[in-house]
């Protein structure tokens, strides 16, 4: 299977070539934010990514549907 697709039919989610996090590890993010178990920089760097990526994902600028 290829993943799922956007509008336009392009790969989205964790089926992205460039997606550095699972939708699990999108979940597991805005659990770990919600509950305070840790600001930006603490996330970041538990998952492996960037500030401004654990920043988009909790205010669901991006990975959405995840």
């Amino acid at each position: 299977m290829n993943g799922p697709r956007n509008h336009t039919g392009h790969r989205i989610g964790e089926w992205h070539h460039r997606a550095k996090l699972t939708d699990a590890q999108v979940a597991a993010v805005r659990a770990d934010y919600e509950s305070g178990k840790g600001g930006y920089l603490v996330l970041s760097k538990r998952y492996g990514c960037g500030m401004s990526t654990v920043r988009d994902i909790v205010q669901y600028r991006t990975r959405w549907a995840a």
